[in-house]
């Protein structure tokens, strides 16, 4: 909260908080994502688990002892007889919020809250009364709700709690709140609110009347009677407009009056709130899949702050406490042991044989210029925290304890600890080489839920334990974890209690997640693929790729003087300079000055001017020399402004000291599997254009190699899509060795090969490839610039010849909405709860999601295996030669002289033999003295 509160606590009655239901509802569902919260069968939950939070937050902070809920009912009011067009523009509410609306009721029910309705009466009516109630009755009474018509409640003793951008900014508006920020008092508040209007609610109000002129004219004529009897008086527009709508302003001030005398049948002594059922509201919880952390905390709060007994499994993990933490106050102390490997196993193993080790690292591991600060080795409940860099004595005895425990240890991050235990040598030297772990916890829980993104370990601990830390509040720490109470004599407190919290919080999610793997069966799939190719990934983060810093400079400069020439083409067509990156500006060109017919309205209200339509428009008036020579030169000076950029963001990312771009891959971003690639982002670079093209010129061998390999699978995702069909068709497009696409084409058309045109051809492979990817009909008529019926002509056309392609993906789509998941070919799931959603929109998506999943999970399944055994094929021959990129389906190696033919080889055989299918993969390969001229 960002006030304190103004009521003085002496009020004998107490606090009493009425709640707007729908408005904190509302809120809500809007502030959290659907997709994050809804239940393996598609309910979505996002209202009722930010409903509870927001209202919990709430009453921890003002203490209530008496709560009411207001809630709207279904069917007009009297507002909507005096007023028929009154919420008439509201568009409805989404289905998945008014799906959530009887659980949250059910949910206030058995934390003893009482919400009220009244049939034809609004749910601010229902708050009018009860703060009129409290009021009487002597209650410090606080209404909590996002309507401004609440203002008029404001008094003395009745204070508006009104949310800000964030929710928790709750502003408390008093009178003197009112008056600071309208200048008028909470009852002249409703004569303010008649004159301006309210556009949410449909509410006209005085044309060109603000709240500024309305202000002047209360506080002038001391309120809306005062303004009536003197509007002849008032010049101007504003007068002529205020006379022309006297009869809206006195039937709005009518509508915005909040009625404060119903007859609820309860009174403000009833709406006591201390008789929680922890059973059914443990029952509502586990049923909507909210963990029992949150249970808890939420039937602590409405429980007055006793925490209550809880049903069901502990929720505090068994983590090393602070007087169990061995810390090594600094290098020399930990040179000058007997040996590290002695003090683990003196001081951990004999307390219990511990079946989980930990091993957690503090540091920076970005590629090429990692270090690390301390490393936690924890079993046990006990810890020994170890300062880094370290003597190679102390390395060595930690090798040796890694070594030797290794099987039962557990990360967080493989890759990345082995880049910090890689700089944890104090004379730069090689370090740690981590073994397999038992499980990574962050690529367990990838695979687990792979549509959950974490940035921190603390946010892992909240989805997957229920556990939510605050790493600024120790106090939260330490009694989430049982950390003990004072700090090991030497430790500097606050990094220790960090590095144990992260120690026991990766211990308790091993034993979490261990057993979902292996009830999935994807234990396999984490020890087969996801390890071994965090391993290939680390070297090649460490190693990076060479570029010619020359020739990026030199493309910079092109593409700079190209942009220049690219934005004056587009003013002499324009006929004046304008700043091509102002949307409003281009829309005065383009609808105005060029009088073209307008794009789509964006949700501002704007034409947009994106991409898509600025191509649209430059197809649609090709003959009209000045738009096309404008927009054509527009989109020319987009298209090289990214190149630019691009090109500046590899010159910013290469490192001074070996010239080499050091890219972090991301194993763990794309629900799919895939990799992707950050800091900076190598997928990124066009390959279908030459401009785009010329940037992969820049990568270069580095120092002692004299070539780049490039290996790339083509069509990998259809011949997944074959051989997962069984489709003899397509199998047989494939085994043909003619140019697929055109042979596809030739059976769609029914026409020979020889006779398909450019336009077939291109066609049906768009529709090869938008069945894999899960293109809809819209969008498959949309990338090919034809009509929907063409589209759904051309899909029956393919169908036919391809039926038993259309039965596998109708079965992707069946197979996932019984299971809740679908499965690539390695076990890989992804789960798609909006399959069961009532909002179609996203039903669709996740039909599309659904279609797309197995086939592009395979893919990068296929691409992981290929990686790991290329790089074992590598060294297995004790070859230099070295992979150093992987960008969509391609794998780039830098070769080390006389080594081009063996390595083409190796990584060709590899890439092609990852997995047998009924059809071949084939790979394209290509040497060259750099990226560009090796591609093929």
């Amino acid at each position: 909260m960002t006030e304190s509160r103004s009521q003085a606590d002496d009020m004998t009655r107490g606090t009493l908080l009425v709640v707007d239901g729908h408005s904190l509802a509302f809120r809500a569902f809007f502030a959290l994502p659907v997709d994050n919260f809804s239940t393996a069968d598609g309910q979505a939950t996002n209202a009722v688990w930010g409903f509870a939070k927001m209202l919990a937050q709430v009453i921890d902070t003002e203490k209530p002892d008496h709560i009411a809920v207001a809630f709207d009912v279904k069917g007009g009011t009297f507002r909507s007889e005096l007023l028929p067009e009154y919420k008439g523009t509201r568009e409805a509410a989404p289905e998945d919020l008014l799906t959530q609306l009887p659980l949250i009721q059910r949910m206030l029910t058995a934390l003893g809250v009482t919400y009220i309705e009244k049939p034809g009466y609004e749910g601010d009516d229902v708050i009018g009364t009860l703060a009129s109630m409290g009021d009487a009755a002597g209650y410090r009474t606080l209404v909590l709700s996002g309507d401004r018509d609440a203002f008029q409640l404001v008094s003395d003793t009745v204070t508006v709690l009104y949310p800000g951008h964030h929710f928790k900014d709750l502003r408390h508006m008093t009178p003197a709140a009112v008056e600071e920020k309208y200048h008028v008092t909470p009852a002249q508040y409703p004569d303010l609110a008649a004159l301006r209007g309210e556009q949410s609610d449909n509410i006209p109000g005085v044309p060109g009347v603000g709240d500024g002129f309305a202000a002047k004219w209360i506080n002038q004529y001391g309120g809306l009677d005062g303004i009536v009897e003197h509007a002849d008086e008032i010049g101007g527009k504003k007068g002529e407009a205020l006379r022309a709508h006297l009869d809206q302003v006195l039937l709005n001030r009518r509508v915005n009056a909040l009625v404060r005398d119903l007859d609820l049948g309860v009174g403000p002594d009833d709406l006591t709130f201390a008789g929680v059922d922890a059973e059914a509201a443990g029952e509502l919880f586990r049923s909507l899949e909210f963990g029992p952390r949150t249970l808890s905390k939420i039937l602590k709060t409405f429980n007055g702050g006793e925490k209550p007994a809880m049903v069901g499994r502990k929720t505090q993990p068994d983590g090393p406490r602070r007087d169990d933490a061995l810390v090594v106050p600094d290098a020399d102390t930990a040179a000058d042991a007997a040996t590290l490997t002695g003090w683990a196993e003196r001081w951990i193993a004999p307390v219990a044989q511990p079946d989980v080790w930990t091993l957690t690292a503090q540091g920076d591991a970005k590629p090429g210029e990692s270090r690390v600060e301390r490393i936690v080795l924890a079993a046990g409940g006990h810890a020994l925290v170890i300062p880094a860099p370290a003597p190679r004595d102390v390395t060595d005895a930690l090798a040796d304890v890694i070594d030797r425990h290794h099987g039962t240890m557990a990360v967080h991050g493989y890759k990345e600890h082995r880049h910090l235990l890689a700089a944890c040598a104090a004379d730069g030297g090689d370090g740690i080489d981590l073994p397999y772990p038992a499980i990574d916890t962050k690529l367990a829980g990838y695979l687990v839920h792979p549509d959950f993104h974490a940035d921190t370990l603390e946010q892992v601990a909240a989805h997957f334990l229920d556990l939510h830390i605050d790493e600024d509040d120790t106090a939260a720490v330490q009694g989430m974890l049982d950390l003990g109470d004072e700090p090991a004599e030497s430790a500097d407190p606050e990094p220790d209690r960090r590095l144990l919290t992260h120690a026991a919080i990766v211990e308790r999610l091993a034993r979490t997640l261990a057993p979902m793997l292996a009830e999935r069966g994807q234990d396999d799939l984490m020890r087969r693929i996801e390890l071994p190719v965090s391993r290939v990934l680390h070297g090649m983060e460490q190693v990076g790729a060479k570029v010619d810093m020359a020739r990026l400079a030199d493309m910079k400069e092109r593409f700079a003087a190209d942009v220049r020439q690219a934005q004056e083409e587009a003013w002499r067509h324009a006929g004046e300079e304008v700043n091509l990156k102002s949307p409003k500006q281009l829309q005065k060109v383009l609808f105005e000055t060029l009088a073209l017919k307008p794009t789509k309205r964006t949700k501002s209200g704007t034409y947009t001017t994106n991409a898509a339509a600025l191509q649209d428009l430059y197809v649609r008036y090709a003959s009209d020399e000045r738009a096309s020579g404008f927009l054509g030169a527009l989109l020319r000076h987009r298209e090289i402004i990214k190149l630019e950029q691009i090109v500046q963001t590899l010159i910013d990312a290469t490192n001074p000291r070996d010239g080499r771009i050091h890219t972090t891959f991301e194993q763990t971003v794309a629900a799919t599997g895939r990799l992707s690639s950050v800091d900076p982002n190598l997928q990124n670079i066009p390959n279908r254009n030459a401009m785009g093209r010329e940037i992969r010129s820049a990568f270069v061998p580095g120092d002692g190699y004299t070539a780049l390999l490039s290996c790339d699978y083509s069509q990998v995702e259809l011949r997944i899509m074959a051989d997962r069909s069984g489709d003899e068709a397509l199998i047989e497009a494939f085994r043909s060795g003619t140019d697929f696409h055109r042979y596809v084409a030739s059976l769609v058309y029914g026409v020979p090969v020889d006779m398909i045109d450019a336009d077939q051809r291109s066609h049906v492979k768009a529709m090869s490839y938008g069945l894999a990817y899960g293109l809809s009909t819209y969008g498959l008529a949309q990338q090919l610039k034809i009509s929907p019926s063409h589209a759904e002509e051309l899909k029956a056309k393919y169908f036919a010849v391809f039926g038993k392609v259309h039965d596998y993906l109708e079965s992707l789509v069946a197979d996932a909405r019984e299971l809740g998941y679908t499965q690539t070919m390695f076990g890989r799931r992804r789960y798609f709860p909006g399959l069961n959603s009532t909002n179609r929109t996203v039903r669709e998506t996740a039909e599309r999601g659904a279609l797309n999943a197995p086939i592009q999970g395979s893919a990068a399944d296929i691409m992981k295996i290929a990686m790991i055994d290329a790089d074992r094929a590598l060294r297995d021959a004790g070859l230099r030669s070295r992979i150093i990129l992987q960008i969509h389906d391609e794998l780039v190696v830098e070769v080390a002289p006389g080594e081009e033919e063996a390595a083409s080889r190796l990584v060709a055989d590899a890439m092609e033999h990852a997995v047998d299918l009924s059809v071949p993969l084939d790979v394209s390969t290509g040497l060259g003295s750099d990226w560009q001229l090796a591609a093929h």
